[in-house]
């Protein structure tokens, strides 16, 4: 399992390297390894691995989410049945039509025995969880501290730490409190950039899946955006992309752990093991330009257009929103 994670092998991969260890083992040894796992399944299961993600079921038009227990436990009257999407997108506007989107959220694909499966999954994982692994390792926390001891020089900007946000940012909305980002917290007030970016997973076809994922602006350039040092928060379902402004059911749940991170959360570290109170703001979210672009044909890098005049406005602080405005 190591030699996958170093490597990035497939799936595919890896279920052969397994059955070829497990046969070389037999020839050697008999009997003794027939209880060696022969799959990646039996592999993972044996060694008690599972991924940490949580399963949300979205509306394949609106795309509010559902819990999966929610969806795939739906009855009525006694019988397990399809459930329809509740949402009303835009309840209080006088200005756009407001109707229930009442589209299929699952489908039923045993007739023998009824078994419901969702149509689309969303995949999330905690933002609180992945904190909770990385400060239990050797080394993080003193990376996370290299910023405060950097040499530094007047008028040239090397690095996120000579910008502006970083060196006023306050603790609270009041301009007399002190600053968030300071030497003497440098490992346990945390500066995240959230991404999403598209791509296709598959060749030959059209198919586009998009990740949620969060940097650390604390950590070192050279490491900042390693795959061990990201958080992962979330897998958008295709086959095409979210417009810009449903991208916000999904970022719901991350919202809410990142309100309970700007309180802070007391995490046992490496270095402290009875625990330390961790706080982090989400200065920056980035999109990719090609799912910006579904708005308007000619938004720019800046995320504004010289045509429509749409422009982006974004509001520093805990958590930011990105609002579009002619």
């Amino acid at each position: 399992m190591n030699f996958r994670t170093r490597f990035n092998i497939t799936e595919t991969a890896t279920e052969a390297l397994i059955k070829f260890m497990k046969l070389v083992l037999c020839e050697v040894a008999g009997k003794d390894f027939d209880d060696f796992p022969g799959s990646l399944y039996l592999a993972r299961k044996k060694l008690g691995l599972s991924d940490q993600f949580h399963s949300f079921v979205p509306c394949p038009k609106c795309h509010k989410l559902y819990q999966n227990q929610e969806v795939t436990n739906f009855q009525q009257e006694g019988n397990p049945t399809i459930m329809n999407c509740q949402h009303i997108e835009f309840p209080n506007s006088s200005l756009r039509r407001s109707r229930l989107c009442n589209t299929p959220l699952s489908q039923i694909i045993s007739a023998k025995r009824t078994i419901i499966r969702p149509n689309l999954i969303y995949p999330f994982s905690g933002i609180n969880q992945q904190l909770a692994s990385m400060f239990l390792r050797p080394g993080f926390e003193a990376s996370l501290r290299h910023w405060a001891n950097r040499a530094s020089y007047d008028n040239i900007m090397t690095d996120i730490y000579d910008g502006s946000v970083w060196k006023s940012f306050k603790e609270a909305d009041d301009e007399g409190s002190e600053n968030f980002f300071q030497n003497e917290v440098a490992d346990s007030h945390l500066e995240l950039i959230l991404n999403l970016d598209w791509f296709q997973p598959y060749d030959s076809t059209i198919y586009s899946i998009g990740v949620i994922y969060a940097a650390i602006c604390n950590l070192p350039r050279d490491i900042r955006f390693k795959r061990e040092n990201l958080l992962t928060l979330g897998i958008l379902p295709g086959p095409s992309e979210v417009s810009l402004h449903k991208i916000n059911h999904y970022l719901a749940p991350i919202i809410d752990e990142l309100k309970s991170l700007w309180d802070g959360m007391t995490y046992r570290t490496y270095e402290c093991q009875e625990g330390r109170k961790i706080r982090a703001a989400l200065i920056l979210i980035l999109c990719d330009i090609p799912a910006v672009r579904k708005i308007c044909g000619h938004v720019s890098s800046l995320v504004a257009c010289h045509i429509c005049e749409k422009r982006g406005i974004m509001r520093i602080g805990s958590i930011i929103s990105l609002e579009w405005m002619t």
